[in-house]
């Protein structure tokens, strides 16, 4: 993740929470003062985490629930991307794919819990070193009657380094 000195100095701004409360209680008076990067918002009933990842960062990602028939590659990113199959099958099979930062050229790929999907979307204007792709990390999955229910987190223009930066 790819985040700034300024972002990172005012993320406490940029949270959305009415009010704040820190977990380690005993060390400070406020959760603006505390170094802990984990607060909960009473705003939601006072969840741990519900409004701030493990990086005290909002939460930038979707949780879905895939409905498939099988864990194949091609499946979870027709359905966490909602590309076409044969948009989906041109992107595997040209390597604009990849599984925990390996090309995948087959679309058959059996998907399995922590793998990291990158579906990569072009060069970063900005900067031709960095892609914006579509980030996709499977949570867990479970076999049910009708087939597979996946969980999966996603992120839409998620930036990473382009591996397809040579090609271009």
């Amino acid at each position: 993740l790819l985040t700034s000195a300024w972002m990172q100095g005012n993320v406490s701004k940029m949270l959305p929470i009415v009010k704040q409360g820190c977990i380690a209680q005993s060390h400070c008076s406020s959760a603006s003062a505390c170094p802990v990067a984990r607060c909960y918002s009473s705003r939601r009933g006072g969840d741990w985490g519900s409004s701030t990842a493990d990086d005290g960062l909002p939460k930038d990602y979707k949780l879905k629930t895939l409905k498939t028939g099988s864990r194949r590659l091609d499946t979870v990113i027709n359905r966490a991307t909602g590309r076409s199959s044969s948009q989906v099958e041109k992107l595997v099979l040209s390597g604009k794919v990849l599984v925990n930062e390996s090309a995948v050229t087959k679309k058959a790929y059996n998907v399995q819990k922590a793998d990291v999907i990158d579906v990569w979307n072009g060069p970063f204007e900005e900067n031709a070193e960095l892609a914006v792709v579509d980030r996709i990390e499977v949570v867990d999955y479970a076999l049910t009657t009708i087939g597979y229910d996946i969980h999966v987190k996603t992120w839409k223009k998620f930036l990473v380094s382009n591996w397809k930066q040579s090609t271009q």
